[in-house]
Parts: C-alpha cells; sequence; structure tokens
C-alpha cells in the first residue's frame, strides 16, 4: 500500500477585512441588541474577510489552488475534489465549476460534509492513493459564509438563536496530495459520526425540507449545545485514536483544529491535555471559516516557517452532525 502525503498548500482570503464595530453598526441600524464589544468578549474574534459580492465560492477555491496548478501543470493533476460546506449551486456540483476555471480535464467530484468537508477529502484522496487509482489528488474549498448570516433581529431570542453566524468569515484553501517516497505522509485516519446530534446547527434552506422559504437560508445553531458535544467527542475519540496509532501527546509538535471560538480552541487543549502554544489559533483574524479553518491555520505556521522536516502534526475535525476526525502525519 502507498503512502499518501501532503505536498503542497495554498490558501486564498478575500481582501475585505470586517471588524467588529462594522457588524456591531449593522445589527443595531435595525435594533439595539448588540452590545459594545460583544462579540469578541463571546468569542474571541477581532475581525474576518468577506468576499466581495460576485466573488463565488468556485472563485474562493480557484484562486487558493491556483498557485498550486500553475507550480505543477494543469496536465499532472490525476483528480480533483473540491470539499466545502458552501457551494455554488445544488446542481451541477461545484467541482466542476472549480475545474473549469483552472483548466483542467482530470475527473472531479465534491464532497460535501460541513466543516470536516475537507479532512473528508483527505481521507479520500489517501484511499485513492494507497489503492493506486492515481498518484496525485487537488484538494480545493471555497466557503463563503458571510451569504449565511442574518444582521437583522426582532429580539434578544432571535439574536441568539443566529449568533454564532456573526463570527463567520470567508476564506479558501487546497492541498494537493501525493504519494509518498520516505518516512513522511498520514500515517493514522480515524472518522466518527454520531447523526442524533444533526438539529444542533443548521442551515435549513435550499434543501428538499425547506426549498423555497428565504428565512431558512441563515446559518443558526445551539452554539453551548454543540459544544459540550464536539469537546466531550473529541477527547475521547482523540485519546482512542492516540492509543491505536501508538503515539503519544508529547511527541506531536503541531495541532491544527476546526475553530469556532477561541475558548472552544483553548478547551480541546485543556481536555486532550495538550500544551495550548502547540495549536495554531487563527479564529482571533479569520473567525469560523467552516472546512477551511484546518488548511488556513496549518499554513500560518508554515508560513513562518515552523513545521520543519520530520515533525508529527495532528488534525482534529469538528463538524456539525456531530462528526469528528483526528487525521495523524509526519511532515
Amino acid at each position: 500500500m502507498k503512502k499518501a502525503k501532503i505536498a503542497e498548500l495554498s490558501v486564498y482570503l478575500p481582501e475585505r477585512v470586517v471588524g467588529n464595530l462594522e457588524i456591531e453598526e449593522r445589527v443595531n441600524a435595525h435594533r439595539k441588541i448588540l452590545p459594545p464589544g460583544g462579540l469578541q468578549r463571546l468569542f474571541g474574534i477581532e475581525e474576518r474577510r468577506y468576499a466581495a459580492k460576485g466573488q463565488q465560492v468556485s472563485d474562493l477555491a480557484a484562486a487558493a489552488a491556483r498557485p498550486i496548478v500553475e507550480k505543477i501543470g494543469a496536465g499532472n493533476i490525476e483528480f480533483m475534489i473540491f470539499a466545502a460546506a458552501c457551494s455554488d449551486l445544488i446542481e451541477p456540483a461545484t467541482c466542476n465549476i472549480v475545474q473549469h476555471k483552472l483548466g483542467l480535464r482530470c475527473p472531479a467530484m465534491d464532497i460535501k460534509n460541513a466543516c470536516n468537508s475537507f479532512t473528508s477529502a483527505l481521507m479520500t484522496a489517501s484511499s485513492f492513493i494507497s489503492s493506486g487509482i492515481c498518484d496525485n489528488v487537488l484538494i480545493v474549498n471555497g466557503e463563503k459564509l458571510s451569504d449565511a448570516i442574518r444582521f437583522a433581529f426582532d429580539d434578544e431570542q432571535h439574536l441568539m438563536k443566529h449568533l454564532a453566524g456573526l463570527s463567520l468569515g470567508d476564506a479558501g484553501a487546497a492541498v494537493l496530495v501525493c504519494k509518498s517516497e520516505n518516512e513522511s505522509g498520514l500515517c493514522f485516519q480515524k472518522f466518527m459520526t454520531k447523526g442524533e446530534h444533526w438539529q444542533l446547527c443548521t442551515i435549513q434552506g435550499g434543501g428538499s425540507m425547506y426549498p423555497h422559504d428565504v428565512s431558512k437560508h441563515y446559518f443558526e445553531g445551539q452554539t453551548a449545545a454543540l459544544k459540550d458535544v464536539l469537546s466531550d467527542t473529541a477527547n475521547h475519540f482523540f485519546h482512542q485514536c492516540l492509543s491505536e496509532s501508538e503515539w503519544q501527546v508529547a511527541d506531536i509538535q503541531h495541532f491544527f483544529t476546526h475553530q469556532v471560538s477561541v475558548g472552544t480552541t483553548r478547551l480541546i487543549a485543556q481536555l486532550t491535555k495538550v500544551d495550548p502554544s502547540k495549536f495554531e489559533e487563527v479564529f482571533t483574524r479569520y473567525g469560523n471559516t467552516a472546512a477551511a479553518s484546518i488548511p488556513l491555520a496549518m499554513h500560518a505556521r508554515m508560513s513562518r516557517g515552523e513545521i520543519q522536516k520530520g515533525d508529527k502534526i495532528a488534525w482534529i475535525g469538528l463538524a456539525a452532525g456531530v462528526s469528528v476526525s483526528i487525521q495523524l502525519m509526519v511532515w
């Protein structure tokens, strides 16, 4: 069996930076309901990026992937997976639009699994490589979550239902997954789902439940309940996976997890008994970027030259649904 590795990683961030004050003013223009500094106190966020009105999810994904495509050549990419919570359309798959924008001719498909879309795609891509189906897979992601944010509220109860949406941000990410010729690469992957909690975090519009109800196209969630479920599940699952992989917490230099607030990331570090400095925190600057958050965090640490050959890395995927994934790799 061939081992797969991440050979290239690239990200894209929209130009527009949106601070908390702009969000507060926009919300309070309808009804003075959001206290000054409330978002920073609740979530730890300071700013996020919003894509331009005319930018599509596929544009964000293509912009993130383009440096990789230009480096290795479009004709050398054997398979492409678009992996995101967002999409351009319900039909066709967004991968087709991204493929066209990148000038690719390889087979392509979508993988949609909320904020674990990227980690699920990495597991799929590595399976393709390990089984010999192909030697490389391009994973692309685009998240335009700003389209799902509600800014006008009738009362505090209405605000609380959609409050977490005010921490969402836009981004794109891409990785090239290739076969490894040495000891580097993915060493362990495991994934689990607890579907009984699917109602805790939703965007309900656009599917068969509410196909034409415009009011259902906004992000809403029971954030406290979701945090409790994810934290408890991730903690037990993480230690189970370490036991199965025979890795030790102390041996891992870098941890990258999906980020829904600064407090949640710190709680995951505390529960897993990991030094918080080993986690890369990007939520303060970019907010909740759904499935882009893990590659975005890893890219931030890579850009500072802090990931060295031979370092051990853990990805901890957390998503509404609820699902958790653990992926261990040697750089």
